[in-house]
């Protein structure tokens, strides 16, 4: 049934057009940085944003040069993924998948009041994701928490129907979208 419906999402952002979806990253952003979650945050956790995902460099540009510390995911082999800081956009090179990884750096974990932006292939009400399958935010969020996990979605992302869930899948904290944040 999830691989069913991660498909059915997929399928459906791919087809948003690339200037809407450059405008609805945007927007998308506008919202992070003008929280006070985000100013509040010491340091930013991110996904590097590929293919048709909502785009994150801005949000991680901005994350510099409002002082932040910077981390985003390397994925190591049995399902275990670690944040490692970057300083720059540069400090990335293409990894397993194809994402775009840190080369080698300090592991940041993360602590009560950091924010940590989370990817994924569809969205419900209740704040349940749909990812990409792998299970490495789950396995992530069950060994650290605290912080205030927020998927970054455009609105086709968003379902009425709850998501089905295991017993091992995480709920955000929040869901940003090119609207706002989602209720």
């Amino acid at each position: 049934m999830k691989k069913k419906l991660r498909e059915e999402a997929l399928a459906k952002r791919n087809c948003i057009p690339a200037e809407e979806r450059t405008e609805k990253s945007r927007m998308i952003t506008e919202h992070i940085l003008r929280s006070e979650a985000y100013k509040q945050a010491k340091s930013l956790f991110s996904f590097v944003s590929m293919g048709s995902e909502a785009e994150t460099r801005d949000i991680l540009k901005q994350a510099w040069q409002d002082g932040k510390f910077v981390a985003v995911p390397k994925t190591e082999k049995g399902r275990k993924m670690v944040f490692l800081r970057i300083n720059a956009l540069e400090d990335l090179k293409e990894g397993r998948f194809g994402v775009m990884e840190p080369a080698d750096s300090e592991e940041m974990i993360p602590e009560t009041g950091d924010l940590f932006l989370v990817p994924g292939a569809l969205f419900d009400k209740k704040k349940n994701r749909i990812g990409y399958g792998g299970g490495y935010y789950d396995t992530y969020f069950e060994k650290y928490q605290g912080y205030r996990k927020i998927g970054i979605a455009f609105s086709e992302q968003i379902t009425e129907t709850d998501i089905p869930i295991e017993k091992y899948d995480i709920p955000l904290d929040d869901i940003v979208t090119e609207n706002g944040w989602e209720e």
